[in-house]
C-alpha cells in the first residue's frame, strides 16, 4: 500500500508521532496516559479518556538521573523524564498497574513531579497469583474502586452503558488485530508492529476504521517471502533498529510473545452481563506475562506450543536491561527450549540501542537457523 493516504501510512504516522505532538493531532480529545496491558482501558474510555500508552523513546534522557538509579529499566527512565521534559503534561492523569517495584516507585514520582492538571495517579492491583480463589473477588472490588475514583476525576458517572459501549468497541479492535496477526506476513516486520502501536495511542474511534479497511485489503494481496521464521518474546518492544534488522535480513516475524503484541489483544471481553465481572475475567484469563503467576498456563510449555504453531525455526528474546520479572522467565523457559531443541537467540535492550552490535547478532543467528533446515528456509 503506497498511496499517500492509505490506511497504512496513516497508521504508521501515527505510530510515529512523539507523544508530545498528540494535543495537536487530536484537539477535541482527553488523553489518560498509561503503561501496562494490566490497566482496564474500557474503563478510561468511558470516562470520556482516550487510553494513550507511554513508551520508551530513544532520546536519551537527562532529567530522570535526579530522581533515579542507574540499574532502573529504560521504560520507567524514559516515561519520567519525558514527564519532567513537560512532554507529557497534556495528560488528564496516569494509571499504572502494580507489576513490579521499579512501576510502583515511578507512580509515585509522577504524583510529585506531574503539574497540577495531570497530577492525577491511580495504580490498579491486579492480583500476582491468577489462579488464587480470591483473586476474582478481589479484581472485581478493585476495579469498582477504580471506576469511582476515575469518575470523581472525571466529575462524572461511569454508567454501565457507557462501559457496555467501550467493551464491544475495544472487543472489535482485538478482532481486527487477531485477523492482522493472521495476516502479518502480508506486512513488514516494522510496519505489523507500527500499526499495533498506533493503536496504543489512537482513539479508539479512529483506530478501529483505518484498521478494518487494511484488514480487508491485506486480505486480497499476497504473502511476502521471508525466512527463516522466528517468534520474538519479552515485555515491551520499543527498539525499531531490530525490526528493521529482521527486515533487511529477509527473517520473518511469524509470531510473538510480547506485551505491545499478542499479549495486549488476547481473548476478549464477555459482553453481556456485569462490565466490571468481565474485565476482571479477561484480566484473570488472558494470555499472562511473567509478572503474573498462572500455574495452568505453564511458561515454557505454551512458548514451545507458539513456536510449533507458528512453524518457527527459532526464538528471539528481547529483554529490556534490569527488567527482573522477564529476566526470570527467560532463565526458567531456556531449558524448556534446550529441551525441546528449539534455537534461540537472547537480546537485551537498553534505551540507546545497539544498533551495530544487534545486527551483528541477529545476522549471525539466522545464518545459523538457516544452515539448520536449509531445504524448509529456502
Amino acid at each position: 500500500m503506497t498511496a499517500e493516504y492509505s490506511p497504512l501510512t496513516q497508521l504508521i504516522t501515527a505510530a510515529r508521532a512523539p507523544l508530545a505532538v498528540w494535543p495537536e493531532r487530536y484537539p477535541d480529545r482527553r488523553a489518560m496516559g498509561y503503561t501496562c496491558t494490566y490497566v482496564p482501558e474500557e474503563i478510561i474510555h468511558a470516562a470520556g479518556f482516550v487510553p494513550v500508552r507511554v513508551r520508551t523513546t530513544p532520546q536519551v534522557p537527562t532529567h530522570a538521573d535526579a530522581h533515579l538509579q542507574s540499574y532502573t529499566c529504560a521504560l520507567c527512565r524514559s516515561a519520567l523524564d519525558q514527564l519532567l521534559r513537560r512532554e507529557l503534561h497534556f495528560l488528564a492523569g496516569m494509571v499504572f498497574a502494580h507489576t513490579c517495584d521499579t512501576m510502583q516507585a515511578l507512580a509515585d514520582l509522577w504524583a510529585i513531579n506531574a503539574k497540577p492538571g495531570s497530577r492525577w495517579v491511580e495504580t490498579v492491583m491486579v492480583p500476582t497469583n491468577l489462579v488464587s480463589p480470591s483473586a476474582r473477588p478481589y479484581l472485581i472490588a478493585e476495579l469498582q474502586r477504580f471506576r469511582t475514583r476515575l469518575a470523581e476525576h472525571s466529575g462524572r458517572p461511569i454508567s454501565d452503558e457507557a462501559l457496555q459501549a467501550s467493551v464491544v468497541l475495544y472487543n472489535e479492535k482485538r478482532r481486527l488485530l487477531s485477523r492482522l496477526h493472521a495476516l502479518r506476513d502480508r506486512l513488514t516486520a516494522a510496519e505489523f508492529y507500527s500499526v499495533m502501536d498506533a493503536g496504543a495511542k489512537m482513539p479508539p474511534e479512529l483506530y478501529v476504521p483505518l484498521l478494518a479497511e487494511l484488514v480487508e485489503h491485506l486480505e486480497n494481496i499476497p504473502s511476502r517471502p521471508g525466512s527463516p521464521r522466528v517468534v520474538l518474546v519479552g515485555a515491551v518492544l520499543d527498539d525499531p533498529a531490530l525490526l528493521d534488522v529482521l527486515d533487511e535480513l529477509g527473517a520473518r516475524v511469524a509470531d510473538d510473545d510480547l506485551c505491545t503484541g499478542t499479549r495486549s489483544f488476547a481473548e476478549l471481553v464477555a459482553e453481556v452481563g456485569d462490565p466490571i465481572a468481565a474485565l476482571a475475567g479477561r484480566a484473570l484469563t488472558r494470555l499472562p506475562c511473567p509478572v503474573k503467576y498462572q500455574p495452568e498456563l505453564p511458561r515454557g510449555a505454551h512458548l514451545r506450543q507458539r513456536v510449533e504453531e507458528a512453524r518457527a525455526d527459532g526464538v528471539i528474546f528481547v529483554l529490556p536491561k534490569f527488567c527482573d520479572p522477564h529476566a526470570f522467565d527467560y532463565v526458567l523457559v531456556k531449558p524448556e527450549l534446550e529441551a525441546a531443541g528449539v534455537p534461540f537467540l537472547h537480546l537485551e535492550t537498553e534505551q540507546t540501542p545497539a544498533t551495530g552490535q544487534i545486527r551483528t547478532r541477529v545476522q549471525a543467528f539466522l545464518e545459523m537457523l538457516n544452515e539448520r533446515s536449509p531445504v524448509e528456509n529456502h
